[in-house]
């Protein structure tokens, strides 16, 4: 694996441990702003990185200076109002703007909280300095690296990995904690990649 790391992910980490956490209602229902850090913000970044604006690696769930950035940039370049918060009438051209489609896969979890993990992705993110990620291992030829993927019972992530073991229709979900990614065990199911 390639090692790089982007300077912006270490901010992004140091906001994330310092951040509130606020509710966990459905994009759109609430507005979003510099300093809320929760699931709507995990959906906001996945789709404004599948529409070319969100330029951080992985999704955070942090609303801090990189997604102010990329909703400023989202809304200069739809001739929305420009204040760089997220509401109803940047959720509205949002979802007017992403393509979806959808397969069922055989998904699995992994961490990189265990003896001999790297922690490290194929596309160069350290999850352990960024714990609050979510990422997605993939078979690059099924789904391609950078791909926004909506998983559901875990939620919008990157596909930012790949495996060993990942092969076809099959996915690896990064888990924070050994535990939940054991408890997450083998399923088959729906997940939606975001264009």
């Amino acid at each position: 694996m390639k090692k790089k790391w982007v300077i912006t992910g270490a901010l992004a980490f140091g906001l994330l441990v310092s951040a509130p956490v606020s509710g966990f209602a459905a994009m759109g229902d609430h507005t979003l702003r510099p300093g809320t850090w929760d699931n709507d913000v995990y959906e906001l970044q996945g789709k404004l990185k599948a529409l070319g604006f969100y330029d951080f690696a992985v999704t955070t769930g942090y609303y801090g200076p990189v997604t102010k950035q990329a909703v400023t940039d989202y809304q200069r370049a739809k001739s929305l109002s420009v204040d760089g918060i997220a509401g109803p009438q940047t959720f509205n051209s949002i979802q007017n703007n992403i393509t979806k489609k959808s397969m069922t896969v055989a998904a699995t979890a992994y961490t990189a909280s265990c003896e001999g993990c790297s922690g490290t992705t194929f596309n160069g993110t350290n999850l352990k300095e960024i714990p609050y990620a979510k990422v997605v291992a993939v078979d690059p030829n099924v789904i391609p690296i950078g791909s926004v993927v909506y998983v559901p019972g875990y939620g919008y992530a990157v596909a930012d990995d790949t495996g060993g073991g990942i092969n076809g229709n099959e996915i690896d979900i990064f888990m924070k904690n050994y535990s939940d990614a054991i408890n997450w065990g083998r399923k088959s199911v729906n997940i939606t990649i975001i264009n």
